[in-house]
């Protein structure tokens, strides 16, 4: 095994909290532990049509395949996205107003009348008119933009190896501000 020399000092810190009965811990362990109880309840909580993604993204993070959990957890975000517009009156005559300001001119243009509809909008895209029909505002656009870029380094071939410190603040980052509801200015 090779080691980094941190062992003896470990075992010096160990000594040492013993003699004073501090409690040894590795706080390696703590954060990870944090977002997967977080996970756990938000999956518990969560509505049936994405509670399916989040118990998956438990399952990914537990057998240490942190891509496949940024990805089911990116869903478990987009679904619960949808789920807010199409729960709040007037929600998708809100999203399509701010889609013919934004993109009536384009190519690509795609009316918006139900939840089907936005399968046919970018992230990207989806999160500008988000921000424009008032379901949040910049901030959480800015953390949703963030997360886009990670969720398509693991979503693509590109050789990228997501680490389980990233993991856990991609899952801790969406659980706490979107899919609990946080950062949504819709009821």
């Amino acid at each position: 095994m090779v080691t980094d020399g941190w062992e003896p000092n470990l075992d010096r810190l160990r000594e040492f909290q013993e003699a004073y009965r501090l409690p040894v811990s590795d706080i390696a362990r703590q954060a990870p532990a944090q977002a997967l109880h977080s996970l756990r309840e938000s999956a518990q909580r969560a509505p049936t049509n994405y509670r399916q993604y989040l118990e998956e993204a438990i399952d990914c993070y537990e057998a240490n395949a942190y891509r496949g959990a940024v990805l089911m957890v990116w869903a478990a975000t987009i679904e619960h996205l949808y789920s807010v517009i199409d729960g709040h009156r007037g929600g998708f005559k809100a999203m399509q107003a701010a889609n013919k300001t934004r993109f009536e001119t384009a190519h690509n243009y795609r009316k918006i009348a139900k939840k089907n509809d936005l399968l046919y909008v970018n992230d990207a895209n989806f999160f500008l008119l988000c921000e424009d029909a008032g379901v949040f505002n910049k901030n959480a656009r800015s953390i949703l933009d963030d997360a886009l870029r990670t969720r398509n380094r693991c979503g693509h071939p590109t050789g990228y190896t997501v680490g389980r410190e990233e993991a856990v603040i991609f899952i801790e980052r969406l659980i706490n501000n979107v899919i609990s509801g946080a950062m949504i200015d819709w009821d």
